[in-house]
């Protein structure tokens, strides 16, 4: 049987998708300056594809354009920080509702089996920080499998935002030396929910797992030095400095 081949992608897709993964994981700093020529340079790309890639991620929100000096990669402050939880709260638990109550039976397959990964994150060697971060890669995918579900395209395209935001909060976090428990974790009672498609009760579950992340982050940002009044980095790297890639 013949493996029908991947369609291809072309070189600004890929320069787009390497320079994103770079913001998100924080290898790119929040703040971080950026050039054509830097980006070039370290990913192997030529210009045009960088030129697009940074129009798309300027678009996203995932970057800033610096008249005369080039891009920085959009810094984090605790009131944006704050800012995108508060948002995240007024679109989470109606997105995860109507996700639940509109999903086809093949959807709920896997937006229940995506829960129940997400309770068991970590393997039997996995690191503390592994473990986080294959959490915070779980529940992604689960919202976004409930986003899609909603078959809503302004649902998918904002949670296509606010993922990339908060996965570069919880990176941020995670690779502090202050977070010592993992990020907060989806509950049983969330799997429960999904399985009986109970939309009420998963938004209620929603809303109570945004708001434990929103404090558990801001507890730990807020240990950050001087991060009331500056933006923030990751402990002992400097955005402005950092390697582009």
């Amino acid at each position: 049987m013949t493996t029908p081949a991947k369609p291809a992608v072309s070189l600004g897709e890929a320069a787009y998708q390497r320079i994103r993964d770079g913001i998100v994981s924080c290898k790119l700093a929040p703040g971080q300056r950026l050039t054509e020529r830097a980006l070039a340079e370290s990913t192997g790309f030529g210009a045009s594809p960088i030129r697009e890639a940074l129009t798309r991620l300027d678009h996203d929100g995932l970057i800033q354009t610096v008249p005369r000096k080039g891009y920085r990669v959009r810094p984090l402050t605790i009131k944006s920080v704050d800012d995108l939880f508060e948002f995240w709260l007024l679109v989470g638990p109606d997105m995860t509702r109507q996700g639940i109550v509109r999903a086809t039976d093949a959807q709920l397959v896997e937006i229940v089996a995506a829960a129940e990964a997400s309770l068991r994150p970590g393997g039997d060697a996995a690191t503390v920080r592994e473990t986080a971060m294959r959490g915070v890669a779980l529940a992604e995918r689960l919202f976004e499998l409930l986003a899609e579900a909603t078959g809503n395209e302004y649902f998918v395209s904002t949670l296509t935002r606010l993922s990339a935001e908060m996965s570069r909060v919880w990176m941020l976090v995670i690779d502090s030396e202050l977070l010592d428990t993992g990020v907060t974790a989806l509950s049983a009672e969330f799997v429960a929910s999904a399985a009986r498609r109970d939309g009420d009760e998963l938004a209620r579950q929603c809303r109570a797992y945004i708001e434990n992340s929103h404090l558990r982050v801001l507890r730990t940002l807020a240990r950050w030095p001087s991060v009331i009044t500056s933006e923030v980095v990751p402990i002992g790297r400097s955005g402005a400095d950092a390697d582009l890639m």
